[in-house]
């Protein structure tokens, strides 16, 4: 009964637009008060929520934050938005690739579909609309190539995965780079059929000189993912501290290459960072009391014996594992649904045959699908009010990049040498 009621107050927080780090802290809290049988103090949920960010390896989130607020107000930005221009926006529907590709570059900094949608996103979508597009359709493209951000290295939701599940972080990274661009090539693949079927505009080919002054100008934030992913590799510096070295990188190429952020807006940038980066740990720790409390219920080994009949059916078990994450990514923030199911899952799909950092990149895959979708999806709420379109042509724009997005999750689901060649290969 105490479970019962404290989900049902949950479900009604979430619903009343109560932020999800205090619905998901009423669960433990109900359950404590209103089941008289147990002894257990209110003291062990400030210290499951302590234990939870008392982590080595997320001390990386903070600093990948970071790097994401410097890159959309230094500069960075807007030079990787024109070269990726120069490179494709001459093809018919050329902003929509451009929207795409330049959420490639991007990603090779900032590891964060949010900084992607809410800075790439603002540039954009303000050049697609003026050049006719459809505010849907520029919306829908943003907020789905924003996706690819959180599968390149550095990738916030891949670190936190790795920390949870005590899975390598250094191979977790890798392990996104075919993937990721498994994604990027789909969605470039619909825009050109999109493109095609209604006859978007394109831009003049942009010539050699002009293609070589973008990339020159692009090249410091271009160099980012080289400089960390060589470092990983090479053993130069730790996927935690790589994450502190991406983050001088882009605060010295914003300030003194660029010279497009001073000391106050430093300042400006640290002082929002820190903002977001306490957002994200209170949710961190109040879905880590939740985990403790199911732990505590017995709910993963109830999951386990439910499961455990499916591993030897591994095709249906990774069906049932992606379709409970697309339902549980519906309605819960990613870095908080990580928290919850990867330290269940992925024991279970370990059991059944599948490799650890495989299934960890299938969860973050297919956590990422629930920021384009209702209702608590982050990236579709940018876009949205970015766009300033509704909810109705929001859902008619971006259906199609969807199913494109769930196709190549299942690819890499199914075809476990997308996302361990690169990992077994180099490390």
């Amino acid at each position: 009964m105490p479970t019962i009621v404290s989900s049902i107050a949950a479900v009604l927080f979430l619903v009343a637009g109560v932020p999800i780090a205090l619905a998901l802290l009423v669960i433990p809290l109900a359950f404590l008060v209103l089941d008289p049988s147990l002894t257990t103090p209110m003291l062990v949920i400030p210290q499951k929520m302590f234990a939870a960010m008392d982590s080595f390896p997320l001390m990386a989130v903070p600093f990948f934050v970071l790097v994401g607020q410097v890159m959309n107000s230094g500069g960075i930005t807007t030079r990787i938005f024109e070269f990726a221009n120069s490179l494709v926006g001459h093809f018919r529907g050329g902003l929509a690739q451009v929207n795409i590709i330049a959420s490639l570059l991007m990603s090779g900094m900032s590891g964060s579909a949010v900084a992607d949608a809410s800075g790439l996103g603002q540039v954009e979508i303000k050049v697609m609309t003026d050049e006719g597009y459809d505010p849907g359709l520029a919306a829908a493209v943003t907020a789905a190539s924003a996706t690819v951000g959180p599968i390149i290295p550095p990738s916030i939701p891949l670190v936190i995965v790795g920390a949870v599940t005590n899975t390598s972080i250094s191979q977790l990274l890798v392990a996104g780079l075919l993937p990721g661009l498994l994604m990027t090539v789909a969605l470039c693949s619909l825009v050109a059929w999109i493109a095609r079927r209604n006859n978007l505009p394109t831009r003049p080919r942009a010539t050699l000189h002009h293609l070589f002054m973008s990339f020159a100008r692009s090249a410091p934030a271009l160099f980012a993912p080289v400089l960390l992913v060589g470092g990983i590799l090479a053993g130069v510096f730790t996927p935690t501290e790589a994450s502190a070295v991406a983050a001088a990188y882009a605060i010295l190429i914003a300030m003194f290459w660029y010279r497009e952020m001073d000391m106050f807006g430093l300042f400006r940038v640290l002082w929002t960072s820190a903002m977001t980066v306490g957002a994200i740990f209170f949710i961190i720790a109040a879905a880590a009391t939740v985990s403790w409390l199911l732990t505590w219920l017995g709910v993963p080994q109830r999951l386990a014996g439910e499961l455990g009949n499916l591993t030897g059916n591994p095709v249906i078990l990774m069906l049932m594992i992606i379709g409970f994450l697309l339902v549980v990514g519906c309605f819960l923030e990613s870095n908080a649904a990580i928290i919850l199911v990867a330290p269940l899952l992925v024991p279970i799909a370990v059991n059944a045959g599948f490799d650890p950092v495989h299934i960890g990149t299938v969860i973050v895959l297919t956590l990422m699908l629930g920021l384009v979708t209702p209702p608590v999806g982050m990236n579709m709420f940018i876009v949205m009010s970015i766009a300033r379109i509704s909810l109705r042509h929001y859902l008619r724009a971006i259906w199609p990049f969807f199913i494109v997005l769930m196709v190549a999750t299942l690819t890499v689901a199914f075809v476990p040498w997308i996302s361990l060649v690169v990992p077994r290969t180099l490390l």
